[in-house]
């Protein structure tokens, strides 16, 4: 997250994403961005995401553009210190925020406590359970700076065991 933004709006910036040459392909890098965005989005409550890539890296630019969305803002001259030029790329983050959800006390939550998320069903590339009314029960879970990448989920409730 931009500690200070300079435009005054919220919002987070990856600064550096890899994958080991010997696991790319495999949806890493994917996972990690948008389970990084919901929580800029859903945590800090983050308008957008931005990044710059060297305008060779074919294979960010399709994850970046293609695969997530995000959209070419200028291009930046000489951004690299070889002299290559960067595309300053944004993503918009306002429809994964959480608007006037109420806040659930306690570690679970029961049949009255359950939260709603603005994300869209199976971004985590997971088909969800439905309960019988035919919508998934999505509970809110913590996350947040202590809490590796691992625990940046939802649970589906649907089930219970």
């Amino acid at each position: 997250m931009e500690e200070e933004p300079t435009d005054g709006i919220q919002h987070g910036h990856i600064t550096s994403l890899s994958v080991m040459r010997t696991h790319r392909r495999l949806g890493i890098a994917e996972r990690l961005m948008r389970l990084s965005q919901r929580a800029m989005a859903e945590v800090f409550n983050a308008s957008y995401v931005s990044l710059h890539v060297r305008q060779s890296n074919v294979a960010a630019l399709h994850l970046y553009r293609d695969t997530l969305g995000f959209e070419v803002e200028k291009v930046e001259s000489k951004y690299y210190a070889d002299g290559e030029d960067a595309y300053a790329m944004k993503m918009d983050l306002t429809d994964m925020q959480i608007k006037n959800v109420p806040e659930v006390d306690g570690e679970d939550a029961d049949e009255g406590g359950e939260v709603g998320s603005m994300g869209k069903k199976g971004d985590d590339g997971k088909g969800g359970k439905e309960n019988k009314e035919g919508k998934e029960k999505m509970i809110k879970v913590k996350v947040g700076r202590g809490l590796g990448v691992g625990d940046l989920v939802e649970r589906n409730e649907s089930t219970k065991s």
